[in-house]
């Protein structure tokens, strides 16, 4: 059996308040994780790469507390990121011999016996990489682990292609597709749908509950709850997963109006190139942002956006503050003028139009279902106690 390593990469250069919110979130589902994570005998150890010193003193002081071994590596944000290499070079300085990498954002709702499962299966494997997302993956497990150092200067930049570049040289599996696997923190459409998400870890809930998400998050929770109401018509826009649309079929009665396009196009270097084309973007081009608007209020009662498809055929060219207001529906501080008034439009759009990233389609709408279930359930917002079994594992409550 070969020693497994769980590698955890988190930082960033944040340039707005907006962007701070999203990066304090990002730091507490780190702390969670390792808190959760870190004592799993199948790790022969932790290590956290991180940019963010408040970080770095944090995971030392949650080491200590677990009696885990975390080793810390805290690099200055400047200069050239290149995700690959530096995946690379630390497994070079640290001789690995298996990795179960995870980004920083992802495995907030991921189960401890999920990890148990991928690590033990790299353990006893001569050649394989499992991931939760081939297209657009952000946990990643492989041996050996220096397939990664064969693969330079191929190596992609960012680690939503890791697994399909490993994929070239490594047998492939996917993680089993469940909603701890496939959710992930990366806008505040993902922060909100944590927020009220009782699997949610206690640094998580701490940050969160004080975010200032609103309206957007009233819309969120009025979308939810459209989504559980039986018949109802919901809108879901983007790169829109079918394992989640799946499970909404499976565990709620509404009817769907799916519309999915570009999924992969960050992965697959579309987005880089400029070749993003969304059908939905055309039709926007031909009508206008407030009969698109029109045409989305007569057809459902709610609806879920992956808004990124619509501004890279655009060709908008946002930054990540600009996209983030739009997301929490601050028309007022978004300053690049079509992204303003597309938020605006949806803003006063007479059903709740929730605006976020891949994740909102994906592993955020599972997650949703999940809040609806339970909400159900208990009969209003489900609170869940530190030793509760659902946490992390909140999907098992609806087997």
């Amino acid at each position: 059996m070969s020693k497994v390593t769980l590698v955890v990469f988190e930082g960033g250069r944040p340039q707005s308040e907006v962007e701070d919110l999203v990066v304090a979130v990002r730091k507490a589902v780190v702390l969670d994780n390792l808190a959760k994570l870190s004592g799993l005998q199948e790790f022969d150890r932790v290590l956290l790469y991180t940019t963010y010193e408040d970080l770095a003193s944090e995971a030392a002081r949650t080491g200590a507390e677990t009696g885990a071994r975390i080793d810390i590596e805290l690099v200055p944000a400047r200069g050239r990121f290149h995700f690959g290499e530096r995946l690379a070079d630390v497994v070079r300085r640290h001789s690995l011999e298996t990795v179960l990498y995870m980004g920083g954002a992802s495995g907030s709702l991921l189960g401890v016996d999920e990890v148990s499962k991928v690590a033990r299966t790299l353990a006893v494997a001569d050649a394989l990489v499992i991931a939760n997302n081939v297209f657009s993956s952000d946990i990643v497990g492989f041996t050996p682990a220096d397939a990664v150092l064969r693969l330079a200067p191929d190596l992609p930049p960012s680690d939503n292609a890791l697994a399909m570049v490993l994929s070239s040289i490594l047998p492939l599996t996917r993680m089993d597709e469940t909603v701890g696997a496939t959710f992930d923190v990366d806008t505040p459409a993902d922060v909100m749908v944590l927020s009220i998400h009782p699997g949610a870890g206690p640094h998580v809930r701490a940050v969160a509950g004080g975010c200032g998400l609103e309206p957007a998050r009233g819309r969120l929770v009025s979308a939810r709850d459209v989504l559980a109401t039986h018949l109802a018509e919901i809108a879901l826009i983007g790169r829109v997963s079918p394992g989640a649309v799946l499970y909404v079929n499976q565990h709620l009665k509404c009817r769907t109006r799916v519309f999915s396009e570009e999924r992969g196009m960050k992965a697959l270097g579309r987005q880089q190139r400029r070749q993003v084309v969304s059908l939905l973007g055309c039709l926007i081009e031909q009508v206008g942002f407030a009969a698109f608007i029109e045409a989305l209020e007569r057809a459902a009662g709610a609806a879920f956006m992956d808004s990124r498809v619509l501004f890279h055929h655009l060709d908008l060219r946002l930054a990540a503050r600009d996209r983030f207001n739009s997301d929490l529906l601050r028309p007022e501080e978004v300053r690049n003028q079509t992204a303003r008034e597309f938020t605006s439009r949806v803003l006063d759009a007479g059903i709740p139009v929730v605006l976020g990233g891949h994740c909102l389609v994906s592993g955020g709408l599972r997650a949703l279902v999940d809040s609806a279930v339970l909400r159900q359930k208990s009969g209003g917002e489900p609170g869940v106690r530190q030793d509760s079994p659902l946490r992390g594992r909140i999907g098992s409550a609806l087997a």
